[in-house]
């Protein structure tokens, strides 16, 4: 018998439902959201706004909700309740138009299917694979500066950053003479979406005259209008990089605290592309993903999902569902760990998910090699800390190493 949850069943005790639990890590989700899952596959939560919403805990449920297209993205209520961020430059009349028709995290079919097309050509497997011998040299390089300035590092700052910025200025098309602005702005904790947004623009105007093979450069030759190049371009630029960052950071403490996960991958370095499903499984970053709103009444394993309600799926959650992931909160490089949901799924799964895979498998794979004696000094992230933006996700803090010497470069 299949029981069915909704608010009007739920008598005074549940008229002030539980918050979003701010308890947990990357290594140790809230233990609230396995109690809750245990109990439903989603469950009440009041935002900071008062708005009351579904959080969904389940893998299977969160699964049939980023591909129900009866969940609609188009109004946006996080958990976190509504943010105030800082701006910068004004954003005009023009701008915020642009925000609103190209961005395709706030846009259902068939308008987020028009734009994500034009974008996503360089995203695809065969196009980032076209990009690893730069991608490579680069990461060398960056370790070289490393090692020589060494024998402490901040791998997040120092490392993850810079590589997950030049990677997404090459896959994107960033002019080199702008790589310096962009790191400035997008690579920072406080995201100024009028400067985001005019920095967009200057680069959508520098390669109208100087088209490459690029994905900035797939836009100004797509049939999308100015706002909508300008909007998507904005969200490209903003997005992804800094789940990149977090995750290279991340997983290394996991890593360096793990001797064994650790050995066996340096024993068996091939086994890193494989073992990035599993990093990626592990250490989701999205407490919660971009809200949904419920557009027209729909029930769901048991959850009777009302019109007008927001839905907030967490990959986090879902990721740790011991139906679908035996053992889930045991690291292990060696598990199978397909069908995760840490980069999305659906139309909206994350654009540059190919990207990335290859990215933390090539940094991952260097590290280890040029470091073979790099030891975790501290990491701030071990502890819980606030989440990071206007969504609830795990931000990625310092990651502080050492080492014993400076290793010859092999």
């Amino acid at each position: 018998m299949t029981t069915h949850l909704n608010t009007q069943d739920m008598g005074c005790p549940y008229q002030h439902p539980p918050v979003m639990p701010t308890d947990g890590t990357p290594f140790r989700p809230s233990p609230q959201f396995a109690q809750w899952r245990a109990e439903a596959p989603a469950t009440r939560i009041t935002a900071e706004d008062g708005n009351i919403g579904w959080f969904v805990t389940g893998y299977e449920l969160a699964r049939q909700v980023l591909v129900d297209t009866r969940f609609s993205m188009s109004d946006r209520r996080t958990p976190l309740g509504p943010t105030q961020l800082p701006m910068g430059k004004p954003i005009d009349a023009e701008k915020g138009h642009a925000l609103m028709v190209g961005n395709v995290l706030g846009l259902d079919p068939p308008q987020h299917t028009r734009i994500r097309r034009a974008a996503v050509g360089r995203f695809s497997v065969r196009a980032v694979r076209g990009q690893r011998t730069a991608i490579g040299e680069f990461i060398e390089r960056r370790l070289d500066e490393i090692l020589a300035a060494g024998p402490t590092a901040d791998l997040f700052g120092d490392f993850a950053v810079p590589v997950s910025v030049f990677a997404h200025c090459r896959v994107l098309g960033i002019p080199d003479a702008k790589a310096e602005e962009f790191a400035a702005i997008f690579a920072t904790e406080e995201l100024r979406f009028g400067d985001m947004v005019a920095f967009a623009a200057d680069v959508l105007d520098l390669k109208a005259t100087d088209l490459g093979e690029d994905t900035i450069s797939d836009l100004l030759r797509s049939e999308l209008t100015g706002p909508e190049r300008l909007g998507i371009a904005t969200v490209l630029m903003g997005s992804g990089r800094d789940a990149i960052a977090y995750m290279i950071g991340t997983i290394m403490v996991s890593l360096l605290s793990d001797t064994g996960q650790l050995e066996t991958l340096r024993r068996e370095p091939e086994r890193v592309p494989a073992a990035v499903e599993e990093f990626v499984r592990f250490h989701a970053m999205f407490v919660s993903t971009h809200p949904r709103t419920v557009a027209e009444d729909v029930t769901l394993e048991g959850i009777d999902f009302r019109k007008g309600e927001p839905v907030w799926v967490s990959t986090v959650a879902a990721n740790r569902d011991g139906e679908r992931f035996p053992d889930p909160d045991t690291f292990d490089v060696t598990r199978e760990a397909s069908g995760h949901l840490a980069f999305g799924h659906g139309v909206h799964a994350c654009i540059g998910q190919q990207l990335a895979r290859v990215v933390i498998a090539d940094a991952i794979t260097r590290l280890l090699a040029r470091l073979p004696a790099l030891r975790l000094v501290e990491a701030e992230q071990l502890a819980p800390m606030a989440f990071a933006g206007d969504l609830p996700t795990y931000a990625p803090g310092a990651v502080r190493v050492t080492w014993d010497q400076r290793p010859e470069r092999g």
